[in-house]
């Protein structure tokens, strides 16, 4: 679940300032003018009107009476002289007048409804777009409301909007994950069923031995060492030297697989079991390259040194 407040979706603010009032909230005299011209002044209708215009324009879609603060409705009142009571509102917005206004500020505003059908399948495709290369949910939401601001379209309900950035960010990373496993031959499947037979594999390579990160190699477990890089580089070789992956998702599958245990893993779906098996086999290898590379640079140092010293 992602909390509202980590996202760019506009929301009413639980604690609105005086400032944001009248910044965000005031209806301009060219908005009480427009509303004039189909409601009058002393009714409910011209209050309700602005009502809906004001929250619109912050949160660009239509919400219910309750989901308005009474500070917002209060100064929107106020700013217009409306004597309308709460009760006389809460009337409005239950009659075909609030509906028929809500056709007029779409013309006012141009924006578009949001269609179940077709605005959810326009948001789908954008945020499979996003997903495409970006791994968290509050990102993936961010791009998707770009594109219905962008096209001038009303905002869904939040949690509709974060159902379908979970289902896209969900079919893109099972792609990932197919595609991986499509980089398979029958000998490299075979490796990877004898890491996953048990938590500790065959000859002692197995799942756990590829999630801890390598030790350092020392003139003490320089032996131990070299048999992991071995077995690590007979891993490596069966596989692409392309993962074809964006850098988010790879470090993502890489945080994933490093998090799981034994038997967390076997649980997951075996594309995505043999997919993060593939990316950390990858990253275990170049790490270790990276160490045994450091050791040596080491000790041609140490050597370096020790020449001068026989020079001096």
């Amino acid at each position: 679940m992602v909390a509202i407040y980590q996202t760019a979706y506009p929301r009413i603010k639980s604690d609105i300032t005086e400032d944001e009032l009248g910044d965000i909230y005031t209806p301009t005299p060219e908005d009480q003018q427009w509303a004039l011209r189909h409601c009058r002044r002393t009714s409910a209708s011209f209050l309700g009107l602005l009502v809906q215009l004001k929250t619109t324009q912050r949160l660009g879609r239509f919400v219910s009476l309750s989901e308005i603060p009474k500070v917002i409705i209060t100064h929107i009142k106020n700013q217009c002289r409306s004597r309308v009571t709460l009760k006389d509102l809460k009337t409005y917005y239950t009659s075909g007048a609030k509906d028929r206004h809500v056709k007029l500020i779409r013309r006012h505003l141009n924006i578009k409804a949001y269609d179940a059908a077709k605005t959810s399948a326009l948001a789908q495709t954008w945020a499979l777009e996003a997903a495409t290369t970006k791994e968290a949910l509050p990102d993936i939401i961010n791009v998707t409301l770009e594109y219905l601001v962008k096209e001038r379209y009303e905002l869904p309900a939040f949690s509709l909007l974060e159902r379908i950035c979970q289902a896209a960010r969900a079919e893109v990373n099972t792609r990932y994950y197919d595609q991986l496993c499509g980089f398979l031959e029958s000998e490299s499947r075979q490796y990877i069923n004898d890491i996953l037979r048990y938590s500790t594999g065959l000859n002692g390579f197995g799942w756990s031995t590829l999630k801890n990160e390598p030790k350092r190699p020392t003139p003490r477990n320089i032996h131990a060492y070299i048999k992991y890089l071995e077995w690590l580089t007979s891993l490596q070789t069966l596989l692409p030297s392309d993962l074809g992956l964006p850098p988010v998702k790879h470090q993502q599958f890489i945080n994933e697989a490093k998090a799981l245990d034994y038997a967390e893993l076997m649980k997951l779906k075996l594309n995505k079991r043999f997919a993060l098996v593939i990316v950390l086999i990858r990253h275990q290898y170049a790490q270790t390259l990276d160490n045994a590379a450091d050791i040596f640079i080491k000790l041609l140092l140490k050597m370096d040194r020790s020449a001068q010293k026989l020079l001096e």
